[in-house]
């Protein structure tokens, strides 16, 4: 008997230790939580992390503040968010610069593993690349343009906001896909190499749709064709370059949500689950759309999948074309 109650009493003291554990935890979250974007204030990553970031504010009740820590082309903030300790408390806004490009063309090895040291939580908001030219171009479509660059090899130039940009890598992937030969012409930015297209300083241009879009709109610019797998809801009258006769060139520029690995499962659904209603409020999307982008909200395990492919594409890219750039 006394047995008995020594093992009573040994069992109640576990269980009281597990309930005062269970109960003594705050329920996240329960202070402000930090949104590093690796970018200046004013871009779209900027921006439309800061819409996500109020609408999680709203849903959850407590403040998410966005931190722009720039340099190295997003690598310096990045690295912060992922070396954060992992509870919830800092996390990434991740874009393809600094989580799926650098870690793949980067002449030095970048300071994290994006494979192990990060954890994807939802797409934020996602976009294609659109191949533009000015409008007094003589080209019509994407086919005239791949026509006139394989009679003429190495006299056409691709535009791009940048060495290592996303439109530099598209330039890479269209040669690479359409085996072409065609002069790559880097700019410093997005806003001078429009300013140049349309000018007809070099012919084209495979640039993040939002970056041309009002130009596109205004009619200084035509969109020949889009890398997205299927046709832009925003845009859907204009062909993909698969349609077009690019098998295989897909590439898109995206914003996800992002945190340190280890942060635990539940708080990781917790901002999945409210992000992704997030992006199904009308007043959201009529938001997004006006910047060039569409709502992302998958699975973090859809995420992941995303993320392993987008690798896997620029992988392929550096391997067939050794494309490397300097951090």
């Amino acid at each position: 008997m006394i047995k008995q109650i020594k093992n009573w009493i040994g069992l109640g003291a576990a269980m009281m230790l597990v309930s005062s554990f269970v109960f003594g935890q705050d329920k996240y979250p329960s202070k402000p939580v930090r949104i590093i974007v690796p970018f200046a204030a004013g871009g779209a990553t900027d921006v439309l992390t800061r819409i996500a970031a109020s609408e999680l504010t709203k849903r959850l009740g407590q403040s998410f503040v966005v931190d722009n820590l720039t340099g190295a082309g997003g690598l310096i903030g990045a690295a912060q968010a992922i070396r954060s300790k992992p509870d919830g408390y800092t996390l990434l806004a991740g874009s393809p610069g600094p989580i799926t490009i650098m870690p793949v063309i980067s002449k030095t090895p970048v300071s994290f593993d994006v494979e192990k040291d990060v954890v994807p939580i939802t797409l934020i908001a996602d976009s294609p690349g659109a191949m533009v030219v000015g409008k007094n171009s003589p080209y019509k479509s994407v086919q005239e343009v791949l026509a006139a660059a394989r009679a003429n090899p190495g006299k056409l130039s691709c535009g791009s906001s940048g060495v290592g940009a996303f439109s530099h890598l598209n330039c890479e992937l269209l040669k690479s896909l359409a085996n072409i030969n065609v002069v790559h012409i880097p700019y410093r930015g997005a806003a001078p190499a429009l300013v140049d297209l349309v000018g007809g300083q070099f012919d084209f241009m495979i640039e993040n749709y939002p970056s041309p879009q009002k130009l596109i709109d205004s009619g200084e610019a035509r969109a020949l064709g889009v890398t997205s797998r299927v046709r832009f809801p925003l845009k859907p009258t204009t062909p993909t370059l698969v349609e077009s006769g690019v098998p295989g060139h897909i590439m898109s520029a995206w914003i996800g949500l992002m945190a340190p690995a280890g942060t635990p499962k539940d708080i990781i659904q917790l901002l999945y689950s409210e992000l992704a209603t997030a992006m199904r409020d009308p007043s959201v999307q009529k938001r997004m759309a006006d910047m060039g982008v569409v709502p992302g909200g998958n699975t973090p395990a859809e995420f992941g999948v995303y993320l392993a492919n987008e690798r896997e594409t620029y992988k392929a890219l550096s391997a067939k074309t050794g494309l490397k750039v300097d951090q």
